[in-house]
């Protein structure tokens, strides 16, 4: 699934969170987080994780323009 990296990591400093916090928080590698902010493909439900963690919803994530259908 595409993403929006720049809106990601906006998200993330706004909630004053660092990488490896938003990873620890997600259940995910920070090397997921380092890459989605990158902008780089990734699996749908590790974004979902990432996404939740951030305090959003997958419809909010599609109305801000974080991710988008390939």
């Amino acid at each position: 699934m595409k993403v929006n990296g720049e809106a990601f990591k906006e998200a993330r400093l706004n909630k004053l969170m660092s990488k490896l916090h938003l990873a620890s928080s997600s259940g995910v590698s920070p090397n997921i987080i380092k890459n989605i902010e990158l902008g780089k493909t990734a699996r749908p439900d590790l974004i979902r994780k990432v996404v939740l963690a951030l305090g959003l919803t997958v419809e909010e994530a599609f109305e801000k323009k974080m991710v988008k259908h390939n």
